[in-house]
């Protein structure tokens, strides 16, 4: 290599001390940090590591600690060495490997262990485990919806039947439907800003696929929604977190976070953030809003879950009400209120990028099926009543969900949401995939808070749905507080013997 950056021991030192204090091995952790460092620049490609004895001594751990952490990247791609050369970053560093699987994080909320097939299905013999599953935030079909699925007539389906069915901007009432709310809150938008798409999923990926290429920087909230993080992962982003509190994602370093980063993008879901539930302060909108308009960074808000309301207030403008210079594209979807097997979404977006939203999502599949198209418009002449019957569905269940963990798992702590169909619990101690795979033994399943974190963090979070019936909250929360006991006293076991 010529000419290397070269990193002294103290000052990787202090890019690596936050990772003394995580649970875990510690070479585990020290390696995990280093490769976020090395993933989004804050350690180059060609710095040329202090020697394993000089980090040791700086970071107060044996040299056989930093050994492994440099082989076990070494292992991964992140690292190289040449005996006597010394142990540098290459030129070439790897993007994320998932041995050529797409859905990471969605992977685990509905496929099988290997990826070759769907968990459940009406109709199927699955389940076989008897697990509880509390990790997939969607609900079934209210009465309401129901019976408005079951009321299409001969004469409704004409006007559609008697088209050739091929219309890949979306059906014309849905669209203006989308556009006249939207323009309630405050951004004004017509039928031709509005493209209908495959869920939220797809309009993410269609967003992705014009502005995204591999080696980009996205930065993201942090936790987030999982299936955001997988198309990223698939257009060979690289992601940078942005931290949330009850507040919503934390604007105080965004400044900081776009100097340095430069990024191509900034995802965030202001309206009842999936997993934590938490709502963008106005002030913050205004803020992201701002700084998107002088950094030219393009915004993409979603706001999938905005719909469900579990405490009825005014809504907060979308980010992109708030500028007329920020480039923001603005996503919706039916999948949460109403139900996710109708797999509609929508994406709002600028005049100068709607042409060519339209233009992917033709050559993506030419459109969404219309049929489920005329549900959602006569689903969402219909959302004042459908959000008052999800209210008196879910806020039960959530109360239950909190009592049943203050009984059961002392010590844990939350936030209530104000939307949303999940609770993001904290652990007192211990890490959260260790303790979800012990759950997952004891027959309930939950996400562990890595699976909705850019850099792997929120290690003592745990992501728990509310959606799920009054048996199987009842069910699986006992479950889980025999499952905290059993990773407690084995936490327990192995301190014991790591003192001896």
């Amino acid at each position: 290599m010529a000419r290397p950056i070269r990193e002294t021991g103290p000052l990787l030192a202090e890019l690596l001390r936050p990772a003394l204090r995580e649970p875990g091995p510690l070479y585990r952790c020290l390696a995990e940090r280093l490769r976020v460092a090395i993933d989004t620049g804050e350690v180059p490609s060609g710095t040329m590591l202090p020697p394993e004895r000089e980090l040791a001594a700086a970071l107060s751990v044996s040299r056989a600690t930093i050994v492994s952490t440099y082989q076990h990247l070494k292992a991964d791609g992140w690292l190289e060495s040449l005996r006597g050369s010394g142990t540098w970053v290459p030129q070439n560093i790897p993007f994320e490997r998932h041995d050529g699987v797409d859905a990471v994080s969605t992977g685990r909320l509905f496929l099988s262990a290997d990826g070759r097939e769907q968990r459940s299905g009406p109709g199927e013999v699955t389940n076989t485990s008897g697990a509880i599953d509390l990790s997939v935030a969607a609900l079934a079909c209210s009465p309401t919806i129901e019976k408005i699925l079951c009321s299409l007539t001969p004469e409704d389906l004409h006007e559609l039947t008697s088209h050739h069915g091929y219309l890949p901007h979306g059906l014309y009432a849905l669209r203006d439907a989308i556009a006249t709310r939207f323009s309630a809150q405050g951004l004004a938008t017509t039928a031709d800003n509005i493209v209908i798409t495959t869920g939220a999923h797809q309009a993410i990926s269609l967003v992705c696929r014009q502005l995204l290429q591999a080696g980009d920087t996205v930065i993201v909230e942090s936790p987030t929604f999982p299936g955001a993080l997988d198309v990223f992962r698939r257009f060979g982003a690289r992601t940078l977190p942005l931290p949330v509190d009850e507040d919503g994602a934390r604007v105080d370093v965004l400044p900081e976070l776009l100097a340095r980063a430069k990024p191509k993008m900034l995802y965030i879901a202001p309206q009842y953030n999936n997993p934590t539930g938490v709502v963008l302060s106005y002030e913050r909108r205004l803020r992201i809003a701002e700084l998107a308009g002088l950094s030219q960074t393009i915004v993409l808000e979603d706001h999938a879950m905005a719909d469900v309301m579990l405490t009825p207030t005014d809504k907060l403008p979308p980010i992109a009400a708030l500028s007329d210079t920020a480039r923001i594209h603005t996503i919706g979807s039916a999948s949460k209120l109403f139900w996710a097997g109708l797999r509609v979404g929508w994406v709002r977006s600028p005049d100068d990028f709607a042409a060519r939203m339209l233009a992917t999502k033709t050559v993506a599949d030419l459109g969404n099926p219309l049929i489920d198209q005329l549900f959602t418009h006569r689903l969402l002449a219909q959302i004042d009543v459908i959000q008052a019957e999800r209210r008196q569905e879910l806020l039960p269940r959530l109360h239950q969900l909190t009592r049943l963990i203050t009984t059961l798992l002392p010590g844990f702590t939350w936030i209530t949401p104000s939307g949303g169909l999940s609770l993001w619990v904290t652990m007192p101690s211990g890490n959260a995939v260790e303790f979800a795979d012990t759950a997952r033994e004891r027959g309930v399943i939950i996400v562990p808070g890595p699976a909705l974190s850019v850099d792997g963090g929120n290690r003592r979070s745990l992501r728990i749905v509310f959606s799920a019936s009054e048996a199987e909250l009842d069910e699986g929360m006992r479950r889980l507080g025999a499952a905290w006991q059993q990773y407690t006293h084995q936490q327990s076991r192995l301190k014991a013997r790591l003192l001896v």
